[in-house]
């Protein structure tokens, strides 16, 4: 009687090799492809409704559907070919990304892209749909929860002896205020503080403007990409 011993290193072997060397045929890619990129557009969608900065970027949105369709095209060339496997970890191990991301929710939606690029490269057409789906909503929901109350940046011009009075008044007519910047422009005092509406109003912005010693008045909703 012959025993066939087996190792984990053979098994590991065996697993590793029949997983790659894999026919890509054309109707797989076709269909992986469209899946790819419908998921890419559903990424769009989610991004621009949950969208709430100051200017949308439709390249950054572009940028979410070409980086779920790369990254699937690059998942699908490792698992067809061990040899341009290594090639192209190579190949990506020189590329340095130095864009700076203002917003987090950006670097979600990066992940987001991959992720989906990843399963849809794997085959795993069914769990990346569903997963796309499922972040979606939740991205959107959660984009919708109330908040506290919308802050804004507040920038006067105003003349150094009527500073004081000034700010009293803008305290007195906001919720909050807290004094961010001030800087001496000629012979004008330039103040930026960030205050918090009475109830949504901006009534007293007229007022303020009517101040004595006041030359502009400027008020801007805060998004933490200002001061």
């Amino acid at each position: 009687m012959i025993y066939s011993l087996t190792s984990f290193s053979d098994i590991f072997k065996k697993s590793f090799t029949e997983n790659f060397n894999q026919d890509l045929g054309m109707g797989r890619f076709l269909l992986t492809m469209a899946v790819s990129i419908l998921i890419g557009l559903l990424i769009i969608l989610v991004y621009r409704i949950s969208y709430r900065g100051v200017l949308f970027s439709r390249s950054f949105a572009v940028s979410l559907l070409a980086m779920d369709v790369i990254t699937t095209l690059i998942l699908m060339t490792i698992t067809s070919n061990i040899v341009l496997s290594l090639g192209m970890v190579g190949a990506l191990s020189i590329i340095r990304f130095r864009t700076a991301i203002k917003d987090p929710l950006d670097i979600v939606f990066l992940y987001y892209a991959i992720c989906a690029g990843i399963m849809c490269g794997a085959n795993l057409l069914g769990l990346a749909a569903i997963g796309a789906v499922v972040v979606g909503v939740i991205l959107i929901v959660a984009s919708r929860l109330p908040s506290a109350a919308d802050s804004y940046i507040l920038m006067v011009n105003v003349n150094p002896e009527d500073e004081e009075p000034v700010v009293r008044y803008i305290e007195k007519s906001t919720k909050r205020s807290r004094l961010k910047s001030k800087a001496l422009v000629e012979n004008t005092v330039e103040l930026s503080l960030e205050v918090t509406l009475l109830a949504g109003s901006t009534k007293f912005l007229n007022k303020l403007n009517a101040y004595p010693g006041v030359s502009s008045v400027t008020l801007v909703k805060s998004t933490g990409e200002y001061i």
